[in-house]
């Protein structure tokens, strides 16, 4: 990690001028740098690039810059960046940095330098400068292991980036615990809760931020014979502990559960009916939020992964009255009927139709990986072709993005899962914000 390398150029004059600034970072090049290229960071650690967020309308600069800070532009940027998303970084660039720079480029500068960090885990520290043309501000971001890489960005008068710089970082060693079962850490609490009923009572975990009472996720899993934390691959990377302390970080609740089939594997399997091993427990924990004080009982959605969103329009229509919205993660378009003539309360019907002719309003969010190899971009496509027109109904896509929504490795088997990582930042933003606005709406 010797080299070094600024990537992202803007010209001489610019240099010179960031240069006067930061003499700090004259000191570091080692090279003077020509129209296209320059030299300064250091090489690092992973991450991917590019990445693409769909809800209807096409991406525009606006999406991030809106009325918000330029130190809360650069976190949202660094966020995205570290969890392989480039896109609205690409669209708020001068016009002549983007003349001078590819995506592409891009993606490999950052590589360069995000090569060999592990998971992200949040933001380290913001700090900002401003001369006469120029505003500069440098964020610090911790991944996993105490490893540290840092992104600077410079602003012009425009608020354009006029340029930016990947290196690494050295950041303070922390003890601080990764997860939590029970004891607070932030600003929210998870306990162990009890879902469903005799015979099949299942362990499961409540996450509430702390203040007042929250909207309330439900949490499914992709395969029926799932843990509560989703456990997938060699280093039991865990999808949903991801998405609900992401989202009670920001102040959404949740409650996840272990799948019949896990818990008593012994008596249920994957291979029996629908409605045992998915439909009557998730329609349980619609009931008991319902009921729990301790969070909002009129904002209550439903987040599935993989399979179990494949089967979004049952759940949503035994409990609909109960449901604000639902969020599908990688979910494919099927149509399923199970049903059992010695007992009719176990019929079931899911189909894709039911959003369109008899719950036409409901909101929805359709979250699909590019790199899914499971749930293909067809799929995502189809979901949109079936629902052309539906203005209830947001989509957001994300390039290098895997069937759980962490980064791909490329691999195109359940290989693909065993490296350790965590769901992208940026797809559980979009869930809180999501869910967030749908809340004021009601």
């Amino acid at each position: 990690m010797k080299k070094r390398v600024l990537w992202f150029v803007v010209s001489c004059f610019l240099l010179v001028i960031l240069c006067a600034a930061c003499g700090k970072e004259k000191e570091q090049q080692k090279k003077k740098p020509d129209s296209e290229t320059a030299v300064s960071g250091q090489a690092g650690t992973e991450q991917q690039a590019t990445g693409t967020s769909i809800s209807g309308t096409s991406i525009s600069g606006s999406s991030v810059a809106g009325n918000t800070s330029l130190e809360e532009r650069s976190c949202d940027f660094a966020e995205q960046i570290a969890g392989g998303i480039m896109t609205e970084l690409w669209v708020n660039l001068s016009p002549e940095l983007a003349g001078q720079v590819t995506v592409d480029g891009l993606q490999e500068s950052w590589e360069s330098v995000a090569e060999g960090a592990e998971a992200y885990e949040s933001i380290e520290s913001v700090k900002r400068q401003e001369n006469d043309e120029y505003q500069i501000v440098l964020v610090t971001m911790r991944f996993r292991q105490n490893q540290g890489r840092s992104i600077r960005f410079v602003y012009n008068k425009e608020e354009q980036i006029a340029g930016i710089w990947f290196d690494v970082a050295e950041i303070p060693k922390t003890d601080k615990r990764e997860y939590s079962d029970s004891e607070p850490v932030g600003t929210w609490t998870e306990e162990e809760i009890t879902i469903g009923r005799d015979p099949y009572p299942l362990t499961g975990k409540i996450t509430i931020p702390e203040g007042k009472k929250a909207p309330v996720v439900i949490l499914l899993a992709d395969a029926a014979d799932s843990d509560m934390d989703g456990t997938i691959g060699k280093n039991e990377n865990k999808p949903l502990r991801d998405i609900a302390q992401g989202l009670a970080e920001k102040g959404i609740a949740s409650v996840r559960y272990n799948r019949r089939s896990f818990e008593y594997s012994g008596s249920v399997s994957a291979e029996d009916s629908l409605y045992d091993t998915l439909f009557q427990d998730v329609w349980y924990a619609v009931d008991q939020m319902y009921n729990e004080q301790r969070v909002d009982r009129g904002k209550i959605y439903v987040l599935a992964m993989g399979k179990s969103a494949d089967y979004m329009p049952a759940i949503v229509k035994k409990k609909a009255k109960r449901l604000s919205g639902a969020v599908m993660m990688a979910a494919k378009p099927v149509s399923a009927t199970e049903r059992f003539y010695s007992r009719e309360e176990k019929n079931i019907s899911s189909d894709a139709s039911y959003f369109m002719e008899d719950n036409s309003t409901i909101p929805l969010l359709m979250l699909q990986g590019e790199e899914d190899f499971q749930t293909i971009m067809n799929d995502f496509e189809q979901w949109k072709e079936i629902w052309k027109g539906r203005s209830h109904i947001v989509y957001h896509s994300y390039q290098r993005l895997n069937h759980y929504f962490m980064a791909s490795s490329g691999k195109e088997d359940q290989e693909e899962y065993d490296t350790s990582g965590k769901v992208n930042q940026s797809v559980i933003k979009d869930i809180a914000e999501w869910c967030s606005e749908t809340a004021e709406k009601e």
